[in-house]
């Protein structure tokens, strides 16, 4: 498949997003022991982040959804540069937080527009694929970043991992000015623009997005303690731990996109959110075993970053002249149901004092995903008979 230059752009953005979303995961436990925090404490540095997805998105839908998308992508870019290098630079609990709000405020507009950009400027019927390719950057970020950076943490300092993004975010400064057109936004009122929003089928779509992510995060953001104090694993392992969930990532995402030819996006969203209930089914119930407590988060990563280029199409399908509107709030259903999740995995862990536990929720929220999503997929395999 080739990869045009303005996809590898937008690739490099989603590696730097990637690893600043989860690089945090693997070193958890050790931020929680140089800012003097409990570990669900600083799982609050990931709901930070999410917040910071959520707010960030609010700031592109009142005052930049009509700029360039160019010049929003690179505005985004510096606060990547910003965000991170405060995270490196963080002395104490509340420096962190605000850094990955920085961090993450930049996440949700540049994957809304880059998906945005990417549907523009692909070839005829090839969006949902270049969408799938744009994401590559973030799994590349899961299979060679996350635990790289995991390694560094343990062998180094876990600031090293923030100060490594913030230098290439300058990387990316630099793709995007010479790499990515010029992509003007035709100017709109905020009432043309919600008119998709009318209409049920968006909002069943978006929930299922907000359900089914806050139950994968309230899983994945503890896995870090889930493999140290359940499952046995001693520290030096987590590096090769991470670096399987990130293998299982990059293979769903890998695996994804060309099924995208032969399948729509519905059938493929419904298929992946059922595998990461079942990983978190498996993961409440088994983690004590070393084996499939592995197995289990390797299936629930695979699974949600094989949906992730189908979702990130599906949630702008149909949507017309509303296709920024509706991919932003797509992240912030995202992540702002990260930090719902985060933070339910951490009050589950505090009432039980059991890292797995995290998991109850995890299930619970992935079975709610999967019904609304087998409801849209019933809904276009209807349409789909009717137009033959």
């Amino acid at each position: 498949m080739k990869l045009n230059k303005h996809i590898a752009a937008l690739c490099i953005g989603t590696f730097c997003l990637g690893v600043a979303e989860l690089g945090i995961v693997p070193v958890l436990t050790d931020v929680a022991h140089s800012l003097h925090v409990s570990i669900p404490q600083a799982g609050l540095y990931i709901s930070a982040y999410a917040a910071g997805v959520c707010a960030g998105i609010i700031v592109l839908l009142v005052f930049a959804r009509s700029v360039n998308l160019k010049y929003t992508l690179l505005a985004a870019a510096v606060l990547i540069l910003v965000g991170n290098a405060s995270a490196a630079l963080a002395q104490n609990d509340y420096m962190m937080l605000a850094a990955r709000f920085i961090s993450g405020s930049p996440h949700g507009i540049f994957f809304a527009l880059g998906a945005v950009a990417a549907q523009r400027l692909a070839a005829e019927g090839e969006s949902a694929r270049d969408i799938t390719l744009m994401v590559l950057g973030q799994t590349s970020a899961n299979l060679v970043g996350v635990p790289l950076g995991s390694w560094i943490g343990y062998a180094f300092s876990w600031r090293i991992i923030f100060m490594t993004i913030a230098a290439l975010s300058l990387l990316l400064i630099a793709a995007l000015i010479y790499w990515l057109s010029s992509l003007p936004v035709q100017k709109k009122t905020l009432k043309e623009l919600i008119q998709p929003l009318r209409y049920p089928h968006p909002w069943i779509i978006l929930a299922g997005i907000a359900i089914g992510s806050g139950g994968f995060y309230a899983y994945y953001s503890y896995v870090d303690p889930i493999m140290s104090k359940v499952s046995g694993l001693p520290a030096s392992m987590m590096t090769p731990v991470i670096a399987l969930a990130g293998l299982s990532m990059f293979v769903g995402n890998v695996v994804s996109a060309p099924l995208t030819k032969h399948f729509n996006d519905e059938t493929l969203v419904f298929s992946g959110q059922l595998l990461i209930a079942f990983a978190a089914l498996g993961a409440y119930f088994l983690s004590r075993d070393e084996i499939t407590s592995i197995f289990m988060m390797s299936l629930a990563a695979f699974g949600y970053f094989f949906i992730a280029g189908p979702m990130q199409a599906l949630v702008i399908k149909g949507a017309g002249d509303a296709k920024v509107i509706i991919a932003a709030l797509g992240q912030i259903a995202y992540n702002g149901a990260n930090a719902i999740g985060a933070y339910l995995g951490g009050v589950a862990i505090d009432v039980s004092g059991i890292a797995s536990e995290c998991a109850l929720p995890s299930l619970l929220l992935g079975f709610v995903s999967s019904v609304l999503f087998y409801f849209v997929w019933r809904s276009s395999n209807r349409n789909d008979l009717a137009g033959d």
